[in-house]
């Protein structure tokens, strides 16, 4: 599974978990039972933290890209000054 899904999936688990949060301290008599309820508390607040976690995992890559595609940019510039200083003195 590519990173960029995972981090979808991720940020949208932790979307719902976030409504399905405020929707049970709205109303906690939609639970079933009382352990229930505490057991859907710390699942929902569980999947919040992975979000968050996967969100922050998912900026890293995407500033190495761009580092990167930079770095190319750049050497493709001197590259292309360093022919046409050359083809002038020859």
């Amino acid at each position: 599974m590519k990173r960029e899904v995972l981090a979808a999936q991720a940020r949208a688990a932790g979307q719902a978990a976030e409504h399905n949060l405020q929707l049970i301290v709205r109303d906690p008599d939609r639970m079933i039972h009382p352990t229930k309820l505490v057991d859907g508390i710390t699942y929902l607040n569980t999947m919040i933290r992975f979000a968050e976690e996967e969100m922050k995992n998912d900026r890293r890559p995407g500033q190495s890209r761009l580092r990167t595609r930079l770095k190319s940019l750049l050497l493709f510039i001197v590259l292309v000054e360093r022919r046409e200083g050359k083809g002038g003195t020859a």
